[in-house]
């Protein structure tokens, strides 16, 4: 199973959606155990219906280890540049892209588990 991304309806007041991205394998969002919250800016290209077709975000320096990419080096659609994490899905092609407000859902083995981005 790959990565899992969750779309809420669009919100009215943000006008904008707000996209759950999973990066743990065969668990949903309700299952993770998040236990730290960290914040980053994501650069997310979305197509005219709102469907996500990719993000970029640049790590923290505290999260750069194997530990913590240990989802996202598992991942075909995933790619790290030091720095920086790329997501792509493929079959999809960007319409805009926007800079948003994210938060990076570690676990308690500090694996980065998600991306939620407002």
């Amino acid at each position: 199973m790959g990565i899992v991304v969750e779309r809420n309806n669009f919100s009215v007041d943000d006008g904008r959606f707000q996209y759950y991205v999973g990066l743990k394998p065969h668990a949903s969002k309700d299952e993770l155990d998040v236990q730290t919250r960290v914040p980053v800016e994501v650069a997310v290209s979305v197509s005219e219906n709102g469907d996500l077709v990719d993000l970029a975000f640049e790590l923290p320096k505290k999260w750069r280890s194997d530990q913590a990419l240990t989802f996202i080096k598992r991942q075909d659609e995933a790619n790290y540049v030091d720095p920086r994490v790329f997501i792509v899905f493929t079959g999809v092609s960007g319409d805009v892209v926007l800079a948003a407000p994210a938060n990076l859902e570690i676990d308690g083995a500090g694996r980065i588990i998600g991306v939620d981005i407002h």
